[in-house]
């Protein structure tokens, strides 16, 4: 554990961010979106496109709250539906912690994604990032080697249905 004296205000969202993310494809149902949330036991799952393009951020607050697994259709409910209007908040790497914090209060979420000049997502600021970062505790986070963050996809893989043969005569 390393502690750090600069003051919280001083220091940047790059500093803070978590880089090493689990997203969930946007045709991702909501119940892989649960799932994949339970088995990482994370609160946030950022949404990329088929191209990987980053599509907003699903948190368990959201999922909890307007998902109700009452039939087989809620389940299989694409987790974009879930993604409120708009383009998702973001910061720079380069904004300060006070800006993150301000985008957070403004619209009433616990994280704000981090994205560069190319709105590629390159990581994101949790209330976590920032009462470990006001406890005084950094976590080591090594250094980029590449454009682009860890990001990790799940696909689920399913069993094939059985081929059911045409009924004699058809």
């Amino acid at each position: 554990m390393i502690i750090v004296r600069r003051p919280l205000e001083k220091r940047t969202v790059a500093e803070l961010m978590t880089r090493d993310l689990l997203t969930i494809a946007a045709s991702g149902s909501v119940l892989m979106a649960w799932e994949l949330m339970c088995q990482a036991d994370v609160h946030h799952l950022p949404v990329a496109d088929d191209e990987g393009g980053f599509v907003g951020v699903i948190d368990t607050q959201t999922l909890t709250s307007m998902w109700k697994p009452a039939s087989p259709q809620e389940a299989r409910r694409p987790v974009t539906t879930l993604l409120p209007a708009g383009r998702p908040v973001t910061v720079r790497p380069s904004a300060t912690v006070p800006e993150a914090a301000r985008a957070m209060l403004e619209n009433g979420t616990d994280h704000v994604a981090v994205t560069d000049e190319r709105n590629a997502l390159v990581g994101l600021l949790t209330v976590h990032d920032l009462v470990t970062a006001l406890a005084g505790v950094r976590r080591e986070i090594p250094p980029r080697t590449g454009g682009m963050p860890s990001l990790y996809r799940v696909e689920p893989v399913l069993p094939r249905r059985p081929q059911v043969p045409p009924a004699p005569g058809s």
